[in-house]
């Protein structure tokens, strides 16, 4: 009997246990859960009201404490059940109409979920708030955010009109894992203010994220698009206009794939790239920003691809401290500076650019390493290239109509001129006494107003090239080597300063009015040269000749001599048929006939 009681008792022992378990269970679980939510709520800035989509559970959590569980009957959430089911203080529908939707709280995507927007939801208010508690904002990592076909904008409570200076406007930001669609969308309004931290300024792909934007338009947001250390991201076809800060910022993403990026009127740079090596760009065009079309930061090995800027205040295209960087096909109008490379350690090479207007077409700094131009046309600037810096080589390059074609200044060394035109403006190609090892071959210069050639570069070198059309051909103020130098259509060719000393070799110099001018203490040795001028040799300098050296008057302009004969004797013959008919009596006309005229 004992025994029996015994049993009986450890029985009801073991029975209470597990009962107690059994009621215990579940306010553990909802312990944990509450737990997670206060984490997240404290981890994301303490928002007033958050969204936790969890797979198979949506918590509404108001200041740290979960008030609401849901469940959407799985790990993929559209908007339009948000909308439906969380209630106004969450998600405020407007009316009747499920499309159009207004975001008061914070959206926070767990790991494994999916939030959708656009199925149903075209339009999608996210109020603005006047704290960082009031902010509304989608985030995730290891999550996935689906937006298509519709339209998400900052707004004023109750869908009113967004105040210019709302200080904390939404953003969306996807983190490492995550993925972030965006189809035929158009965002605007988003962003935190300035001193918020970057990744927070519109839509922003995060580190070790994914995903695209395809055919979207980002208006109005403080940052268009970041890419801060993404993967794989595509962008096809979008359109970042309006920006407060810059529209499109690439830093340290990598496998990015670009198929027509529109950057135009942001307040600063078009597009801002760095953090990454060995990045290739194309197909990107920058119209109106108030900054730099395309801005480049610290970095190796960038291919630039057709890029294409148009009235970008602060410049074209500006690479800083680009190693082994490549600019390829540029289109740049109307701007101060077209392409602009400075910072230590720059070795950039610009291919077949086309620039027109503005204040310098190519502006080589100080401080870089090494530069290559080759082909292309710069037309219309004040200053067409601009070469300060070391080891500079400019290749086949046309410049049109600017005020100065080629100046080569501060600390340039060796920089070299070849196969270049320069046709128009008021000086062709000026070289600064600061500079040193300048050489020019197969340059061309033509029709400019003023000086063709200026050099007070020590040791400058010309071969096989040729002024047609200056003031003066060729005026140099330091010592020269010119062999193979052309001049025509020129009121002076060759004028050397005080003290200076040159050398010539075939030289073959037409000129309206001084062949070749040395002022006092000047010398220049010539061999197997032609000048031929009025006053071919002068001034108080010496002008040594040696081997078959001519210097002649021009010859003689036998067509127009032959022109202005033929115009006198035409004269002389209209002169002699009016003195001969002088008296000849004027016809009547009969008395009868009306004039009518």
């Amino acid at each position: 009997m004992k025994r029996t009681i015994r049993a009986m008792s450890m029985t009801v022992t073991v029975l209470t246990a597990l009962a107690a378990v059994s009621v215990a269970a579940p306010p553990a679980v909802a312990a944990d859960a509450g737990q997670a939510d206060l984490a997240a709520w404290q981890r994301t800035g303490k928002p007033g009201r958050l969204i936790v989509i969890r797979p198979g559970a949506v918590d509404l959590v108001r200041g740290g404490v979960r008030e609401n569980s849901l469940s959407p009957g799985g790990a993929e959430v559209p908007m339009s059940w948000l909308a439906a089911n969380t209630g106004p203080d969450w998600i405020a529908q407007d009316g009747e109409d499920p499309s159009a939707v207004q975001v008061e709280a914070a959206v926070l995507l767990a790991p494994g979920t999916t939030l959708k927007i656009g199925e149903v939801t075209k339009k999608v208010l996210f109020t603005a708030g006047h704290d960082e508690a009031s902010t509304t904002w989608i985030r995730g990592s290891r999550a996935f955010v689906d937006i298509r076909d519709t339209t998400l904008a900052a707004a004023g409570p109750d869908g009113g009109d967004l105040a210019e200076d709302a200080p904390m406007r939404p953003y969306i930001y996807m983190g490492a894992g995550g993925r972030l669609d965006i189809a035929g969308t158009t965002v605007s309004g988003f962003g935190l203010p300035g001193k918020a931290p970057a990744r927070f300024s519109g839509v922003t792909w995060g580190k070790g994220s994914t995903g695209s934007a395809v055919g979207s338009t980002f208006q109005g947001n403080r940052t268009g698009l970041r890419l801060a250390g993404s993967d794989g991201v595509e962008l096809d076809h979008v359109t970042v206009e309006e920006s407060t800060e810059d529209g499109i910022v690439l830093n340290g993403d990598t496998g990015t794939r670009i198929t027509g990026l529109t950057a135009r009127g942001n307040g600063r740079n078009g597009v801002s790239v760095g953090g990454t090596d060995g990045r290739s760009l194309s197909g990107i065009t920058t119209r109106d920003n108030k900054g730099i079309g395309v801005r480049a930061a610290p970095q190796k090995g960038l291919s630039l691809a057709r890029p294409d800027s148009r009235s970008d205040q602060g410049g074209g295209i500006r690479l800083l401290s680009c190693a082994n960087c490549t600019v390829t096909d540029a289109t740049v109008q109307h701007t101060k500076v077209a392409v602009s490379v400075a910072g230590p350690g720059s070795k950039v090479t610009v291919k077949k650019p086309q620039l027109t207007g503005g204040r310098t077409g190519i502006s080589l700094g100080e401080d870089i390493g090494s530069a290559t131009v080759t082909d292309g046309r710069v037309s219309d600037f004040d200053r067409g290239i601009t070469v300060s810096g070391p080891r500079v080589t400019v290749v086949g390059t046309r410049i049109d109509g600017s005020r100065t074609g080629i100046s080569v200044n501060g600390k340039a060394r060796g920089a070299v001129l070849r196969n270049v035109t320069v046709d128009g403006g008021r000086a062709g190609v000026t070289a600064a006494a600061t500079t040193t090892g300048v050489s020019l071959t197969g340059v061309r210069i033509t029709n400019v107003s003023g000086k063709g050639l200026a050099s007070a570069s020590p040791g400058l070198r010309v071969k096989g090239s040729s002024v047609a059309g200056a003031g003066t051909a060729v005026d140099l103020g330091a010592a020269a080597t010119l062999d193979g130098l052309a001049v025509t259509g020129a009121h002076r060719g060759i004028h050397l300063a005080k003290e200076v000393k040159a050398t010539g070799t075939e030289l073959n110099i037409l000129a309206e009015l001084k062949g070749i001018q040395a002022d006092q203490g000047a010398v220049i040795d010539i061999t197997d040269s032609l000048v031929r001028a009025p006053r071919a040799l002068v001034g108080d300098g010496r002008i040594l000749r040696h081997g078959s050296t001519e210097a002649t008057l021009p010859p003689f302009p036998w067509l127009g001599f032959a022109a202005i004969v033929a115009l006198l004797s035409a004269i002389a013959l209209q002169t002699i048929h009016q003195v001969r008919h002088r008296r000849t009596p004027r016809p009547s006309v009969a008395r009868h006939v009306r004039n009518t005229a």
